[in-house]
């Protein structure tokens, strides 16, 4: 359907919602079997001591009137409220003296205010990334208990957040600490810096290096005692996964009066072994510092070498054709959590490996880091992206919000390239293509972050042709669009020969049916394993950069979702799979079978069903036969619709004379009305009950209840008429009670009955509505009369408005200028009032202006 009649109904919409008060809840998830800290920094704890903090903590709300609760991380609650957390942290003299000691977060979501014995020290947003402070030493107590207070907001908002309020299709929110808490203690002379890269040579036989180090409190050292030996840096590289050369580099150090160290050093590295997916050779990069050859501290990473390029023929991975073939992986926190979190990311991430994938893209959140080194491991390339969707333009176009997402995008790089090299970066997700401010946008990131050694990514919608400079990748979103129009986009890039730097970021098609007889049924099993089928199939054909499916699991998210299916739990139905992953999935089965080139699997064709629902037929015969035996067997009422719906004037004025109208025959009408009134939403609901532009309107507005409320009734339609249905007669009571409020600012009195029989009868023609709702659903999925269908309703619902007008001036013996001047403005006025709030609250006419946009992209 095309948008206007889209935002017509959404306007009309907004007088049945309302918004829902959130309430708190908190959840203390149990500890996961195996470490992640063990995991993740095993290798570093010669000289550096890591001490898990996920026990002992007291929870109560900033502005709460309740006490504390014991609490262990992970920690996760619903809601806006701000949470406070404390501790008490006992740390020695001797380690205050010689040591540097860090706190270390793997993840806070969303605001944190940290604070060391009642003085703030740290404040951060964006904490889902991992990150590390130091702890003042002149604010930490020796040897007696120290009271560490972590404050946690949760708030998001339309403008500065990263993610922003409006979160089309994200996952949950889950706000609180969602992962690990440690306390790091280094030397006091430390490795502060480690970075390393490469770049290798168009024979892949060379890796020219470069190693950028920094060092603090060399002063610390005595230099007198310092022998023949002196201070020396050694930086080794030895496989870690499997047999070959190892590499060490010596570099001494000379001391500055400044107590720091940096520098970078070049160096070659002849004949790596590289790292392949089928192959995913890891090296072990020690860096050790040394005094008179005694260890005083040392880092530890782990290295791959490999290059990607594009060029004529594609891409290539270390000069071998390559195309990227992911899934898309996103998972609720405490899902993972519950499942028992590194043990249930193996299992995801090798099966992904398993079914043929080489990629994965955590879209729409920051993974855990374990996942990114998990990759690396496994050969998997991981897409790791800024949580940046749908902005609108006038929003990146603000200064304040630029920086925030340098500033992340820089946070991301350097916390997830400390556990995995072999990611791609991703600047965000649904960009509008070809627009110039998106594109200064992402340049003015890629440049704020060109010290960096990196390859790039972003998604938009449509095509975006116009090179942006920086950026490697360019995705493509889909979301169901037909395989025939997918093709003809990427035979127009292959024919200009600009296919090679593309690939389908995110190709979504959502199973609402379940199994069926066949791919004829849409949103079926069968039907979303035709379509990636065909989408692979399209892929492989136009030597095309790549794919990610979207997703692997199903997943829950904030808000209620019409594309992604309606659930109580807002879960998304984009999932090959519900919650766990198996073998004898369909769809799975034809992926595995298209990825491994191991033969075709068959899917059955089935017959498509009418989607015109019976429910529909049956509520419009029935009130259009209640109608007609009324007209035929009730003369006066015969006569009364004939008069009130030809000659309104006059049959208005006899019910401002009080002459004799039905009283009873005015209420069977009401009913009869506000049947078809329902009947008509009803069926316009059902029929946008997965429309993009829809939930993207409603999304514009930051208000969950909205997508939840019209969720609701577009999927359930039964249910949707009985409450439209009484709705509507409270409604009609309601608006006969404010005119007869608004009387009482003129002399004329009218009776209250009056002006509800008025109501009643200006509503009439709704009746006639009847016999074309018994089609209606069926002209609307046709398609091709949606433009006529669009005049109509504009028609007829200001010819409602007219009659009503109508019916006051002759009420009320007012003049019709005056009604029609005023009533027009009141409308206006309650609209503007409206749509002014939620611009202040939350942007909604950027993010609106947005959403038609990205509809016009998508939507060939």
């Amino acid at each position: 359907m095309t948008k206007i009649l889209k935002i017509s109904l959404f306007s009309a919409f907004l007088l049945f919602s309302y918004a829902l008060q959130a309430q708190i809840k908190v959840k203390s998830l149990p500890p996961p079997k195996i470490s992640y800290l063990d995991y993740l920094f095993n290798d570093n704890i010669s000289q550096r001591k890591i001490i898990p903090l996920n026990d002992g903590w007291k929870v109560k709300p900033e502005n709460g009137t309740s006490g504390k609760f014991q609490a262990t991380i992970p920690f996760i609650f619903e809601g806006s409220n701000t949470l406070v957390f404390e501790r008490d942290l006992t740390i020695s003299k001797d380690e205050i003296n010689h040591s540097i000691i860090k706190l270390g977060f793997l993840g806070i979501n969303h605001s944190i205010e940290l604070s060391v014995n009642g003085a703030n020290i740290f404040k951060r947003t964006g904490g889902e990334i991992p990150f590390e402070l130091e702890l003042p030493a002149d604010i930490i107590k020796s040897d007696v208990p120290n009271k560490l207070t972590i404050k946690v907001n949760t708030k998001l908002n339309s403008e500065t957040t990263i993610p922003v309020g409006q979160r089309f299709l994200f996952p949950k929110n889950s706000s609180g600490i969602l992962r690990d808490i440690y306390l790091k203690i280094i030397p006091k002379t430390n490795i502060s810096s480690f970075k390393f890269s490469w770049t290798l040579d168009s024979k892949l036989s060379s890796a020219a290096s470069n190693l950028s180090i920094t060092i603090d409190n060399l002063n610390f050292i005595n230099r007198e005692s310092l022998g023949k030996e002196g201070i020396l840096l050694k930086f080794q590289l030895s496989p870690k996964n499997f047999s070959g050369s190892t590499y060490t580099y010596d570099f001494p150090i000379t001391v500055s009066n400044s107590g720091q160290f940096n520098n970078t050093f070049t160096f070659n590295i002849p004949n790596p072994v590289l790292w392949f997916n089928e192959t995913p050779n890891v090296y072990k990069a020690e860096l050790s510092l040394t005094v008179n050859k005694e260890l005083i501290d040392k880092e530890t990473k782990e290295i791959s070498f490999f290059k990607i390029d594009s060029g004529e023929k594609g891409l290539t991975l270390n000069n071998i054709p390559f195309s990227l073939k992911g899934v898309t992986y996103i998972v609720n926190e405490s899902v993972l959590v519950e499942a028992g979190s590194l043990e249930k990311l193996k299992s995801d991430l090798t099966f992904i490996k398993k079914t043929g994938f080489n990629s994965v893209r955590f879209s729409k959140f920051y993974p855990h880091p374990a996942a990114a080194k998990l990759c690396q491991e496994m050969g998997l390339f991981s897409l790791v992206e800024l949580p940046i969707n749908s902005v609108p333009e006038e929003i990146l176009l603000r200064n304040d919000f630029r920086l925030r997402a340098v500033s992340r995008f820089k946070e991301m790089l350097d916390s997830y390239s400390t556990y995995s090299n072999s990611n791609l970066w991703g600047l965000g997700s649904s960009y509008l293509s070809n627009s110039v401010i998106t594109s200064g946008f992402l340049e003015y990131l890629l440049k704020n972050n060109s010290e960096n050694s990196f390859y790039t990514y972003s998604s938009f919608l449509g095509i975006q042709k116009e090179r942006i400079e920086g950026l490697d990748l360019y995705g493509m979103e889909l979301y169901s669009n037909h395989p025939d129009k997918v093709n003809q986009l990427l035979e127009e890039l292959t024919e200009q020969n600009n296919s090679v730097n593309y690939f389908f970021s995110e190709v979504n098609y959502p199973n609402y049916l379940g199994s069926s007889d066949g791919y004829l049924n849409k949103n079926s099993t069968e039907s979303q394993a035709k379509y990636f089928s065909s989408i692979i199939e399209l892929t492989i054909k136009n030597n095309f950069g790549g794919f990610f499916i979207n997703t692997l699991l199903e997943y829950s998210g904030d808000f209620s979702s019409l594309y992604g299916g309606y659930s109580n739990q807002n879960i998304y139905k984009l999932g090959l799979f519900h919650n766990k992953t198996n073998n004898n999935n369909l769809v799975y089965k034809v992926i595995e079978a298209r990825l491994n080139n191991s033969g075709k699997v068959t899917i059955p064709i089935g017959s498509s069903k009418d989607e015109n629902k019976l429910l529909f037929i049956l509520i419009a015969l029935g009130l259009s036969v209640l109608m007609a035996v009324l007209i035929n067997t009730r003369k006066k009422f015969r006569e009364d619709c004939s008069r009130a719906l030809f000659r309104p004037y006059n049959f208005f004025a006899d019910i401002r004379d009080q002459r004799i109208i039905s009283g009873l025959h005015t209420f069977i009408l009401l009913l009869v009305e506000s049947g078809a009134i329902s009947l008509f939403f009803t069926i316009l609901f059902s029929y946008l009950r997965t429309n993009l532009l829809v939930e993207k309107l409603l999304l514009s507005f930051g208000e969950p209840s909205l997508l939840t409320v019209f969720s609701y009734l577009a999927w359930n339609p039964e249910k949707s008429f009985v409450i439209l249905f009484v709705l509507l007669i409270f409604k009609v009571a309601a608006i006969s009670v404010l005119v007869k409020s608004a009387s009482l600012l003129i002399k004329t009195k009218v009776q209250f009955a009056s002006i509800f029989f008025m109501i009643v009868w200006s509503l009439l023609p709704f009746t006639i509505l009847l016999p074309v709702e018994l089609i209606l659903y069926k002209i609307l999925t046709l398609v091709s009369f949606n433009t006529l269908v669009i005049i109509f309703l504009i028609l007829f619902w200001l010819w409602i408005l007219q009659r009503i007008m109508k019916g006051v001036h002759v009420l009320f013996d007012v003049r019709r200028f005056a009604v029609y001047f005023y009533g027009l403005l009141i409308i206006l006025f309650l609209i503007g009032s409206m749509m002014l709030y939620f611009q202040i609250s939350n942007s909604t006419l950027y993010y609106i202006t947005n959403s038609i946009k990205q509809y016009n992209l998508i939507s060939y």
